[in-house]
Formats: C-alpha cells, sequence, structure tokens
C-alpha cells in the first residue's frame, strides 16, 4: 500500500481531480454508498482520511462501499503509476 502525506489542500484537490477523471458525467452513475467507498479510500491514501465503512454487514450499502474502495485502489495505483512514469 502505497500512501503520500499530503498537505491537506493538495492532498483533496487531488482526490477531487481524481474522482472527476474517474467518474465523469458520462459515466453511469454510481450509488452514494459505492462513491463514499471510493472517495474515502483515496482521501486514506492520500494520507488526509481514514476508510470506515458506515454501512451494516449484509446491507447491499456495505457491499456497495466495500465495491467503491475497490475502486478507489485502482484509481489510486493508476495515478501512482502515471506519476512514476
Amino acid at each position: 500500500m502505497s500512501t503520500d502525506i499530503l498537505p491537506a489542500g493538495v492532498g483533496l484537490a487531488l482526490v477531487d481531480a481524481l474522482i472527476c477523471k474517474a467518474f465523469p458525467s458520462t459515466r453511469t452513475r454510481r450509488s452514494v454508498a459505492y462513491m463514499l467507498g471510493a472517495h474515502e479510500l483515496l482521501l486514506a491514501r492520500a494520507g488526509i482520511g481514514s476508510s470506515t465503512c458506515p454501512y451494516a454487514t449484509g446491507t447491499a450499502e456495505f457491499d456497495a462501499y466495500f465495491a467503491g474502495a475497490d475502486e478507489g485502489r485502482a484509481i489510486w495505483t493508476r495515478h501512482q503509476n502515471e506519476a512514476a512514469q
């Protein structure tokens, strides 16, 4: 797991940019739980937040949150790979 500790303003701007790039308006909309999972994972990777699922186990929201977190990991990995080039 690669985590960068970024100043809060820089980290928030980066996370917002990554979210906008990954979820353009032309993409099929995702649930609030899915988006929360992706967003919190990216904040955690940027070192300015944590990823804690607020949904009860066994619910669709719980599953969506972790599916979003999985995509967040993929987004962060792409970002790291692009930055390394």
